[in-house]
């Protein structure tokens, strides 16, 4: 594990079992921890400065999650996801997102909508190629949708499925061309924010089902492409 990497994780005071699963979380994401990649129980303690036990739970929590496997013996592996695994990923997202907006908090307030345009820019203002400043700018992007939904269990299913997703999808990212991607990206939060504007659940939900399936195709697309380049 890189440890200048990880290493800016690292906290003063012991954080609780939950905030080192959010972080661990965070790591596997972004891709700063890589499918296969192997996380020791002993290192992750030093680096949250606590004992063992802590980062045990949130081990365990993130293999409940399938984004780690935990083997007696050996450590635990970061998880890698198949094609059909993450097409069935892919529409489960979806699904839900289409039917969220009865559950969307509202009404959308100004704050949030100009948060909406702030995540826009950011994005718009990434360097050509950082791949791991748009992970970054994705999951606070995505987290802060995703806290509109007011049912605990809905939210906190659509992003573990969002984790699932993002980290093979970045992964992908260096295969697609950079600025046509991070336009699309711009245009669909503009599109987020008009339906905000209008005051829309239902419209807020289902334009967020339309760009999580660009994304879909995004990587398919990409994944096809780099296969038939090698072939």
């Amino acid at each position: 594990m890189n440890g200048t990497t990880h290493g800016e994780a690292g906290h003063t005071a012991k954080p609780r079992p939950v905030e080192i699963y959010d972080e661990l979380r965070a790591w596997i994401c972004t891709n700063r921890v890589a499918p296969g990649e192997l996380l020791h129980e002993e290192t992750l303690a030093r680096q949250f400065s606590v004992s063992r036990s802590p980062v045990r739970r949130a081990l365990a929590k993130l293999e409940h999650d399938g984004l780690v496997e935990i083997r007696h013996g050996v450590g635990t592996r970061v998880t890698s996801i198949d094609r059909n695994e993450l097409a069935e990923v892919y529409e489960l997202r979806m699904i839900l997102a289409m039917q969220s907006g009865p559950y969307l908090r509202t009404p959308f307030e100004p704050e949030f909508i100009e948060r909406l345009r702030g995540w826009r820019q950011s994005f718009a203002d990434l360097e050509p190629s950082d791949v791991q400043g748009f992970a970054d700018v994705n999951v606070g992007y995505y987290t802060d949708l995703t806290e509109r939904t007011q049912n605990r269990y809905l939210r906190e299913m659509q992003l573990g499925l969002f984790f699932q997703t993002s980290r093979m999808w970045l992964i992908t990212l260096p295969l697609m061309q950079w600025e046509p991607i991070v336009s699309a990206v711009c245009g669909e939060i503009s599109e987020l924010v008009r339906v905000a504007e209008d005051q829309d659940p239902t419209g807020f939900g289902l334009v967020m089902r339309n760009h999580i399936f660009m994304s879909r195709r995004r990587l398919f697309e990409a994944e096809g492409e780099a296969k038939d380049a090698g072939s």
